[in-house]
């Protein structure tokens, strides 16, 4: 950020800019797509001390996207393609007067201009002069320019600036020193025009929002052949011979999965065979994977012929992009990140089936690799997948290679993994630079132990371990056999839910059900019921010859006699019924995978509301 002025430490004992981004420092999270947010809201506060009384026109704010784009094109003349546009300009003219920003350009339909066109075009939309408001009107009603291109003719004009004329320039005197505030709303709009204010000695928090379209561009910075970074530049005008204060900073607009995405919930996975030799199947438990974290990497092998085992397997991610300028779209490029070999300490080898588990840490740097997206009308596009090879040593000794490649969707996530990048300043040009220290790294959400994905944890954390946090606060409640707090029942066992539950109390107190009846704790207690009414009571013979025949029903039947109703069917031989030995199990790939996909830990329903804890 810049402050050239050496006015400023003279003047002032502090200036920033501040974002408010609910803990995440400089970093604006947007949970969702277009289609699943309705804006994005983004607001701050200007903090200033003076030291003294400080006289200024006005406290200008101006908020800037800027896309960088630079590829080389063989197509082209020259090859080169090198621009800086602007695709978001967002104005707030006095925030002495007015909190509300102006969007100058980056509405829905908006693509990319250069950026000293949105320069330009900020600086007319603020001329209040009589000429410049009827060329506006003019423009906005489509009525035609005759002289558009010719240079425009020299006047006359007296040492009055036409911004002043008929006009009668004031001071505002703030009524007490240091507001938390908008300090002169009074004065918003063109009612604030030409005037002067004098801020006592004091400190001063001036808020200012704006409601950024649903589509506004998330920030790309790693991309080598294309980057969107945002910035706030803060301007307070003085006098006419009095240079002005600026302040700048830079941000980010994050954009992360929402909790109800499906990719946060589908798997993937990939099957082939290699004809005459092996089946296999490669599977990934998420599709949504979460940049910083180690995703499980799942190997189903069915081999076909004997002498075939397993020697290694590797995993890389390859990134496809491209990006669209003011010169058209670029080709496609394809970069392979993060080669690694895979450790699998979860072998189970059989002779008819192979199951082999690794885990593949993704990167965690921004400037080495970007999150999938795909930024409104085309402006860049940023895809994944992961590449996994596996080595299979034949019976010869030579080894040979197969290959799966999953899409998947790599994201930043605020609970999961720790996500770096590049520290950045703005110079006094208002350029993005490195600052003093070129090796500095800002760390995109603060970190959060443990650092597993949810992936990850799915398949890996043990039944008694501690689900992490959610990504969002409507994310679905854990399925039954991954609870938290709740008693987890045993269905096989004679006990009812109730009596297991008062078995797991111990020594305390035993827990009342719904329906029990209220049990009196005094001492006295109904008495027993004698021996003559417990004789009343008939046996299982006597009911039944109670009972009517009307309804044609026979008896239920006794197997202690010898009567024809007592003779039982003759019981089948065990060793009639044919069972199925071990070696006639059945391992083809369909099995496998049916098996596994039923079962419960896969049937995970999704719910509007979390559990509450």
């Amino acid at each position: 950020m810049f402050s050239h002025n050496k006015d400023q430490a003279k003047d002032l004992t502090y200036f920033d800019i501040r974002l408010k981004t609910h803990g995440f420092k400089n970093t604006v999270l947007v949970k969702g797509n277009e289609a699943e947010v309705e804006n994005v809201p983004l607001e701050g506060h200007i903090k200033l001390s003076t030291k003294s009384d400080l006289h200024v026109k006005k406290i200008r704010l101006v908020l800037t996207g800027e896309q960088s784009v630079d590829y080389y094109n063989k197509s082209l003349d020259g090859g080169q393609v090198s621009e800086r546009n602007c695709v978001l300009r967002v104005v707030w003219p006095n925030l002495l007067c007015s909190a509300k920003g102006d969007l100058h350009y980056g509405d829905y339909s908006d693509t990319t201009i250069k950026y000293q066109k949105a320069d330009s075009l900020a600086k007319r939309s603020h001329d209040t002069s009589a000429s410049d408001l009827a060329s506006l009107n003019s423009q906005k009603s489509g009525s035609p320019k005759p002289e558009l291109s010719k240079r425009p003719t020299f006047h006359k004009t007296k040492s009055q600036p036409i911004l002043f004329k008929n006009q009668e320039s004031s001071l505002i005197r703030i009524p007490r020193a240091g507001i938390d505030g908008t300090p002169c709303p009074e004065y918003a709009g063109a009612k604030g025009e030409g005037h002067s204010f004098l801020l006592p000695n004091g400190n001063y928090s001036m808020p200012f929002f704006i409601h950024l379209p649903a589509n506004t561009p998330e920030s790309v910075e790693g991309l080598s052949i294309g980057k969107i970074r945002y910035k706030l530049e803060c301007h307070i005008e003085r006098g006419r011979f009095d240079r002005p204060f600026k302040k700048a900073c830079h941000f980010r607009i994050i954009r992360t999965l929402h909790s109800r995405n499906m990719n946060l919930y589908d798997s993937i996975d990939f099957t082939n065979t290699w004809p005459g030799k092996i089946d296999f199947n490669v599977s990934v438990p998420r599709k949504g994977i979460a940049l910083g974290t180690s995703v499980p990497i799942k190997l189903v092998i069915v081999p076909l012929i004997k002498g075939l085992s397993f020697k290694s397997m590797y995993a890389e991610i390859v990134q496809h992009s491209f990006v669209s300028g003011l010169w058209g779209r670029s080709p496609g490029f394809e970069h392979v990140i993060g080669k690694s070999k895979l450790s699998c300490p979860n072998r189970s080898i059989t002779d008819d089936h192979w199951v082999i588990q690794g885990s593949y840490q993704l990167p965690s740097s921004l400037s080495e690799i970007t999150p999938t997206c795909s930024l409104k009308n085309d402006l860049l596009s940023v895809k994944h997948r992961v590449r996994v090879q596996i080595h299979i040593r034949n019976a010869d000794g030579h080894v040979s290679e197969l290959r799966a490649n999953l899409p998947v969707v790599l994201y930043i996530s605020p609970n999961h993994g720790r996500v770096v990048a590049k520290h950045l300043e703005i110079d006094a040009t208002g350029h993005f630079v490195t600052g003093a220290n070129p090796g500095k790294e800002d760390s995109v959400f603060p970190v959060r132990e443990p650092v597993k994905s949810p992936s990850e944890t799915a398949e890996t954390e043990p039944d008694n371990a501690e689900p992490e946090e959610e990504d969002d606060e409507d994310s679905a409640p854990p399925i039954y056999t991954q609870h938290t707090k709740d008693m987890v029942y045993d269905y096989t066992s004679a006990r009812s839910p109730m009596e297991q539950l008062r078995a797991s109390s111990g020594g305390m107190t035993p827990i009342d059900g719904y329906f029990d009846l209220p049990v009196n704790k005094s001492k006295a207690s109904s008495p027993m019921p004698d021996l003559t009414t417990l004789s009343k009571i008939p046996c299982y013979e006597e009911a039944l010859e109670e009972d009517s025949d009307e309804d044609g029903e026979e008896p239920a039947p006794s197997y202690s006699g010898d009567s024809s109703f007592s003779k039982s069917p003759t019981p089948v031989s065990r060793t009639t019924l044919p069972r199925p030995s071990l070696a006639e199990r059945s391992s083809s790939m369909s099995n496998l995978l049916t098996k596994d996909r039923s079962s419960p830990a896969k049937k995970k329903h999704l719910f509007l509301r979390k559990e509450k804890k």
